[in-house]
């Protein structure tokens, strides 16, 4: 669970120092991150941008794609959340969704402004929410969880990839 409900040993997010209320907003904040990798790894014509450094590890357009993915999910479980507490959520997996997704093949801009338009949902979906919304509990894969966790891994995920793509942007 860490980086869910302790600091991350390796990104280092702590899901202590982000309020409720700022979950949207640090999902607007990570697009911006992304869109400056993305731009700089585009600009300085990165092989890693969209070639696989190794076969166990995604490209950064990938990454992005698999963030957009994710950045998108928050929304979708804000409205699911919604209309049918409990609902079942089975997102795909990760590896095999980004293995079908040809996210290599995405434009390097059109992926920033994905990223961005996701981010701008999920943040309009989390500020919609009654006050107690986040204690909801959804089913994701199966297992009983509040959408406040749910949200928090999330942003995680997208906190401790664009930890990933900068240091592929880097090498």
């Amino acid at each position: 669970m860490q980086g869910v409900t302790e600091v991350c040993s390796e990104c280092e997010f702590d899901p202590h120092q982000i309020s409720d209320d700022q979950l949207g907003s640090q999902l607007l904040q990570l697009a911006t991150g992304y869109q400056a990798v993305i731009a700089d790894a585009s600009a300085s014509a990165c092989p890693a941008l969209s070639v696989r450094p190794s076969p166990q590890t995604w490209s950064i357009l990938e990454y992005a794609g698999h963030v957009e993915f994710v950045v998108d999910f928050v929304a979708h479980m804000c409205e699911v959340a919604a209309s049918d507490e409990l609902a079942p959520l089975n997102p795909p997996d990760p590896d095999d969704h980004v293995n079908e997704s040809n996210f290599n093949k995405v434009d390097s801009s059109e992926m920033s402004a994905r990223i961005r338009s996701a981010s701008g949902r999920a943040k309009a979906a989390l500020d919609g929410l009654d006050s107690d919304a986040l204690d909801w509990m959804m089913s994701f894969n199966g297992n009983p969880a509040p959408l406040r966790l749910l949200t928090v891994a999330m942003v995680h995920d997208s906190h401790h990839h664009l930890c990933d793509i900068t240091k592929l942007a880097a090498s």
